[in-house]
């Protein structure tokens, strides 16, 4: 995962799909995506499919965003293919300790 605006939500265990969603509007050489068909989970917590998760649920995200550990699960809808994406979050240390040298 490589959207500085997702991996600052998991930071601030922003549950904000809407960011996933962007991420997953940038990949413009994949026309065969279809809105209606992707789905967007945090952890075991579906978050968009089809229509936005009911705002009673967003207790539950925002504490499951607050793991050491989080776990987003896209579904394009395009198959039956999958892969594995590693990342880590923007932290302020991280942007202090990258923004304190020159190279």
């Amino acid at each position: 995962m490589n959207s500085p605006l997702v991996k600052t939500a998991i930071f601030g265990a922003d549950p904000n799909w809407g960011r996933v969603a962007m991420a997953i509007g940038k990949c413009e050489e994949q026309v065969e995506i279809v809105p209606e068909k992707v789905s967007i989970a945090f952890g075991d917590l579906t978050v968009y499919q089809g229509h936005p998760l009911p705002e009673d649920h967003l207790d539950k995200l925002t504490e499951y965003l607050k793991n050491s550990e989080v776990v987003v699960r896209v579904s394009l809808g395009l198959g039956n293919a999958s892969a594995t994406v590693w990342g880590c979050d923007l932290t302020h240390g991280y942007v202090d300790i990258n923004a304190s040298y020159s190279t």
